[in-house]
């Protein structure tokens, strides 16, 4: 069997989780599995873009000149794919998040039903098995591992494949090295209806610091979102708000300081591999200097996805409550859009009423400190589809109304004849 391990611990000085895998490599080539490990942090790897170069300019391949193309050939022909990281934050390290944000040239970026959702169509005949390794922070607890396993659930189907385990360091590697060679049963599933949680009511800051997450920077759906509900929140007396966006990667030290003064918060990012992309998660990790701090700003988030159904975010919606809880912060609510990719080329007839429902969303809660969850439900419709109606998506996920949008760009850059490449076959 083919076994792929990222190994996506970020710390050169932590030789224990190295050396971990280490000895599980040893076992797995000891009984006569082929062992291919990729030690991320010494690799090339960039941040993803959100260019979608990777599926309308040269399909199946990022095209970024970096070593991300080597993890891609090397997982989607391996057997078994190995996610190796220590939690930072609640979560695994910004840098495997990073690599796998650029795994999407694996998959298409057209759309079938699964399981009665939305889900990107299979680029390649094949897909690994997937498992994920993590060793715990001092704080972890049982919430923090159900958490993540839910959101990797969620990505591994996404991905075409299953995930068939969630495993700790803490255990015997000869317990890991079994559990990779065999396949269980049944795979790690996620929990399969979330609904919105509400946040807290606080006293209404009079300024608000906005950190916009796309990786597209100014030129992403997220900030447009963003500056809507920042409009309705500065149409009371006496607000104002503050906007920076987290692409800009040499002002980390900046975004820190932000945090550190705020008065209230709110982070936006869209949806990257059903959580939130790896610059955002870099960011989050440097707010772990404020844990314990007193006086930590509320912070509210946004999460906007392609998906028409807003189901696909409740996930790392759990997250990041926790992740509040974690920072001492006030939980204010997150606000969920499905559909959002494209917002920003939309004619104004198609996004009046979502810039409206956010401006009101921001007014409110500049009038009382809250995140008003009716609002929050308007603007998550549809929330999932009727399970009656999955028959009809299918069938319209075969028109070229469906494929219209990446088709479109594709012919334009002459590559739709190249749409359904597999660059990595081997």
């Amino acid at each position: 069997m083919k076994v792929t391990i990222l190994n996506g611990n970020p710390d050169d000085q932590n030789i224990e989780f190295d050396h971990y895998l280490d000895r599980l490599a040893e076992v797995l080539i000891a009984n006569q599995h082929q062992v291919t490990r990729l030690n991320l942090r010494i690799m090339d790897i960039h941040y993803c873009i959100g260019c979608f170069g990777c599926w309308v300019k040269t399909p199946g391949e990022c095209r970024s000149a970096d070593e991300s193309q080597q993890v891609c050939r090397a997982v989607i022909n391996s057997d078994f794919t190995l996610w190796a990281s220590p939690l930072h934050m609640g979560f695994p390290s910004a840098l495997l998040k990073k690599v796998m944000d650029k795994s999407i040239p694996l998959i298409h970026p057209y759309f079938v039903v699964d399981r009665g959702e939305a889900h990107h169509r299979a680029r390649y005949p094949h897909y690994p098995r997937l498992g994920l390794l993590l060793e715990k922070e001092v704080d972890t607890d049982s919430d923090d591992l159900h958490i993540v396993a839910d959101i990797f659930s969620r990505t591994t189907l996404n991905m075409k494949s299953r995930l068939d385990f969630v495993r700790l360091t803490e255990q015997p590697v000869e317990v890991l090295a079994a559990a990779i060679a065999t396949q269980p049963r049944q795979a790690a599933k996620s929990d399969e209806h979330l609904a919105s949680i509400q946040g807290v009511q606080i006293t209404p800051p009079n300024r608000l610091t906005v950190f916009n997450g796309s990786p597209r920077g100014r030129k992403g759906n997220t900030p447009i979102m963003l500056e809507r509900f920042a409009d309705g929140f500065t149409s009371i007396g006496g607000r104002a708000y503050e906007l920076y966006h987290l692409n800009r990667l040499k002002e980390a030290d900046r975004f820190q300081q932000a945090f550190a003064e705020a008065e209230g918060v709110l982070l936006g990012f869209p949806l990257y591999t059903d959580a939130m992309p790896g610059l955002v998660k870099a960011f989050i990790e440097t707010l772990a200097r404020f844990r314990g701090r007193a006086g930590n700003p509320p912070i509210g988030f946004l999460v906007q996805s392609g998906f028409p159904e807003a189901a696909h975010s409740r996930h790392v919606e759990k997250y990041l409550e926790k992740l509040a809880n974690r920072l001492g912060s006030p939980y204010l609510g997150t606000i969920v859009k499905g559909g959002g990719e494209g917002t920003r080329i939309m004619p104004e007839n198609m996004t009046h009423d979502l810039f409206q429902t956010l401006y009101q969303l921001g007014r409110t809660f500049s009038e009382t400190g809250r995140f008003d969850l009716i609002l929050l439900r308007q603007l998550a419709k549809p929330e999932r589809y009727r399970a009656y109606l999955a028959p009809f998506f299918k069938v319209f996920l075969k028109t070229p109304q469906a494929t219209w949008y990446w088709d479109t760009q594709l012919k334009r850059n002459g590559a739709f004849e190249r749409r359904f490449a597999k660059p990595y076959s081997e």
